[in-house]
């Protein structure tokens, strides 16, 4: 018996021995052709398969290789699985079937910060503030926000069961939702700041923007819009057409809004404007910050490139690669770098990515090596001859901070501590949807003695807010506070940007800065 389980060892291991030198002999002689390499990776996927310790998931390895080989061409080449896939399909076509409301966990319960406009849970009676207790009759005390998400979306036209708790109501309350489709705006909040000039936040740049912004601005307009604020800030991009489609809003036709060229001619493209500007009689200022990117950059550096915008904030990202999206068999896609996009003027914004991805995103999030760009931009001119520079982002016209906050505040808002707090308020100040808004917007004050009272509800649920932080960011909390209550009064999310927009730094100095926009667009004016 020894001698057989002795024989068989040595079996295995002439096996394993021919098998290596095999391999080891393809890996020498793979060369730099594309079959030399594929030849390479095979071998050493077959050779973790034959001698690696534990049995590996081959999946897993092929899609590592993958990520690994696309990380080396640029930041924006990436790989993703298909069961990522579908959620970004559904982003990107504006809409899914769910019930229409979004939500935190807090206290391990699921509250709604506000129904969708227009959708189910908004035509029921669902409001800010309800606290999701059951889903199909089973309890939703500490679930987690992917399951949400599976337990809410769901095919069009099926039901889902609901008991929820609202505050100031005995008993849970029982809705049957029908899911439908839920679009996903991009336009987040629009409102008139006084009775000339516009807010507008866009957040994304999905297969619906267009749209969204031409109902907005519209409405707007009816309500005597005459300065536009375009809030950009954070807006990471989506849709070149959509940009495109953007911008060709302000601009009268026959202008280049942005071009693309890549290695082969099928890259290469030009897009010019074809409307006749329908929305090209009042000033804009546009908002930006180093979370405005790709779509977002287009849309900036074409309108100020051509002398249509003025761009007030921070230094834009500076992704200025376009991808195109190749799918694969088993659902995934590849999202491959084959172009570069310009600006009206000729500039490219686009940083520099040739230092890898660490040192590419240590640039923009942690403004490390912004003075290396700074010496390497390169001047362009815009329609009027005003000076801009490529290769580092979109650069403002006026440079303002955005408002920044200590760490204590940040976990406070964190821990749901702020919007636990304003519905306490809200509801001990007998405020209700009934009271007059635009009345609460011009007076209402969250009290010192109101302010002082959060490290206490803080601590209270385990969360460190040291009361010198609360002094540092006295005002922006208390806008927070007001905000806060605001949506949960009125479940508006307007009223809730109405609110903090009254307080931001970069707002207010975008508001004053409507007179040397218009100088900058007189060209545009008949």
């Amino acid at each position: 018996m020894d001698f057989l389980r002795y024989r068989g060892r040595l079996m295995i291991g002439i096996v394993l021995l021919i098998v290596g030198v095999y391999l080891a002999t393809r890996l020498v002689n793979a060369g730099g052709s594309i079959i030399a390499q594929v030849q390479k990776v095979s071998a050493i996927i077959s050779l973790i398969e034959q001698a690696y310790v534990e049995e590996a998931d081959l999946n897993r390895l092929s899609e590592g290789a993958i990520e690994g080989m696309l990380e080396r061409l640029d930041p924006h080449s990436v790989y993703i699985p298909a069961k990522e896939q579908k959620d970004i399909a559904e982003r990107d076509a504006g809409e899914f079937s769910g019930i229409g409301v979004s939500f935190i966990i807090q206290n391990e319960l699921i509250t709604v910060v506000t129904p969708i406009a227009g959708s189910p849970s908004d035509r029921l009676g669902i409001r800010a503030g309800d606290k999701i207790i059951e889903i199909d009759d089973v309890s939703a005390f500490g679930i987690k926000e992917d399951e949400v998400f599976k337990k809410l979306r769901g095919p069009k036209g099926t039901t889902v069961k609901l008991k929820i708790a609202r505050d100031g109501v005995g008993e849970p309350l029982e809705f049957t939702v029908v899911r439908e489709a839920i679009p996903i705006s991009s336009v987040l909040t629009s409102f008139m700041l006084d009775d000339s000039t516009g807010y507008l936040l866009l957040g994304q740049f999905t297969a619906t923007t267009s749209d969204e912004l031409e109902t907005t601005l519209k409405r707007l307009e009816r309500l005597g819009l005459k300065r536009l604020l375009f809030d950009l800030r954070n807006n990471g991009g989506g849709r070149l057409n959509e940009a495109v489609q953007v911008v060709d809003m302000f601009i009268p036709a026959g202008y280049t809004i942005v071009s693309r060229h890549g290695r082969n001619d099928d890259d290469d493209s030009t897009y010019t404007s074809k409307d006749e500007g329908t929305h090209s009689f009042y000033d804009v200022v546009l908002l930006m910050n180093g979370g405005s990117a790709s779509a977002s950059e287009i849309v900036a550096g074409a309108m100020q490139d051509l002398d249509r915008g003025l761009v007030v904030g921070q230094r834009s990202f500076g992704k200025g690669l376009v991808q195109n999206s190749y799918p694969l068999k088993d659902g995934s896609m590849i999202r491959l770098s084959t172009a570069h996009w310009f600006a009206p003027s000729g500039r490219m914004v686009q940083i520099p990515y040739d230092k890898g991805r660490g040192e590419y995103y240590a640039v923009r999030y942690r403004n490390q090596g912004l003075e290396a760009l700074e010496k390497d931009r390169v001047p362009f001119k815009t329609l009027s001859g005003r000076i801009v520079f490529g290769t580092s982002g979109i650069i403002p016209d006026s440079t303002v901070e955005d408002l920044k906050i200590t760490n204590g505040t940040a976990q406070a808002i964190g821990g749901q501590i702020m919007i636990s707090y304003a519905r306490d308020l809200a509801r001990a100040k007998g405020l209700t949807e009934k009271d007059n808004f635009r009345q609460f917007l011009d007076s209402f004050r969250v009290s010192d003695e109101e302010l002082d009272k959060i490290p206490a509800l803080a601590e209270a649920q385990k969360i460190t807010y040291p009361i010198e932080a609360l002094g540092k960011d006295r005002e922006y909390v208390r806008t927070l506070i007001k905000s806060e209550i605001a949506q949960y009064v009125w479940n508006d999310r307007d009223a809730y940007y109405s609110v903090m927009m009254q307080t931001d730094p970069v707002v207010s100095v975008a508001r004053t800065l409507f007179p040397e926009a218009r100088k900058i667009t007189s060209r545009w004016r008949k």
